[in-house]
């Protein structure tokens, strides 16, 4: 059977593809491996939550990886560019950053709707968004919480801070699994199917580029900051890898049931109208 096309441009599913246009035995067999990939990114995640709960001290690596990283003599521009993330990443920037972006795509399915588009993939993209960056912060401080490692503190380890000392525990590093989460799902909807057929597309590389950049970024920079350790940020690209491929998961799942829905409405319409 050959692919069907909603006529406002969303890919409906069929017997052999996928909503995205993907050969669905090829997907399915993808779809095995992404499965027990992200269980033994979930079991090897919780034995780290247990190890640093039960061993809550730095150990040898982090202590020597900070001393490495703070004491590199890196020029002041660099470490400003390399800091950057951080600074963008503390509440009131990033909440002004989602709010944009969420805004944004719902203002693009506005105008989708106008020019009678799939609207909807764009709306779906805003919520799934909010919901993505949202719920996983709520997840990491209910991590941190429960894991209970303290701050990295100059008074007690050979480091230095460069921000204010903040009482919140540490691992895992929520900057770093909120970065994963949010400029990994936003890279993730800017190769999704509606926005490769932009014909304007090729607009969004430097964000993909400055999303890359921040998700390397972050790591060095929480480390250089004194604001975590080394396994503290390491936890914190696990945690953010775990629930950014859960959410593309269910984001994928739910198109997929829209493009169904959205397919049925169309036949009846069709047989209405034929009827008549």
């Amino acid at each position: 059977m050959s692919s069907a096309t909603h006529p406002k441009g969303m890919q409906m599913p069929t017997e052999t593809t996928t909503a995205g246009g993907e050969n669905r035995q090829d997907a399915r067999k993808r779809r095995r491996l992404e499965v027990v990939l992200w269980v033994l990114g979930l079991i090897i995640f919780i034995i780290a939550c247990v190890i640093i709960h039960l061993h809550p001290q730095p150990y040898p690596v982090d202590l020597s990886t900070t001393e490495a990283v703070q004491h590199a003599n890196t020029p002041i521009p660099v470490l400003d560019v390399l800091n950057f993330p951080s600074l963008l990443n503390n509440p009131i920037p990033s909440a002004v950053a989602l709010l944009v972006w969420v805004v944004g795509l719902l203002l693009i399915g506005l105008i989708a709707k106008l020019r009678r588009s799939a609207a909807v993939l764009w709306v779906m993209s805003a919520i799934f968004l909010a919901i993505a960056v949202m719920s996983s912060t709520g997840l990491n401080v209910l991590s941190d919480e429960i894991v209970g490692r303290p701050r990295p503190n100059p008074h007690t380890e050979p480091i230095q801070l460069h921000t204010p000392l903040v009482p919140f525990p540490t691992f895992p590093s929520g900057h770093t699994e909120h970065d994963i989460v949010y400029y990994g799902f936003l890279l993730y909807l800017s190769f999704t199917k509606p926005v490769r057929e932009w014909r304007y597309h090729w607009w969004l590389l430097p964000f993909q580029l400055y999303a890359v950049f921040d998700i390397i970024a972050i790591g060095y920079s929480r480390i250089y900051l004194g604001d975590h350790w080394l396994t503290d940020v390491l936890g914190g690209y696990l945690e953010g890898a775990i629930y950014l491929f859960l959410f593309i998961f269910l984001y994928r799942w739910a198109t997929g049931v829209i493009a169904q829905w959205l397919d049925k409405r169309r036949s009846r319409t069709v047989q209405s109208y034929v009827a008549r």
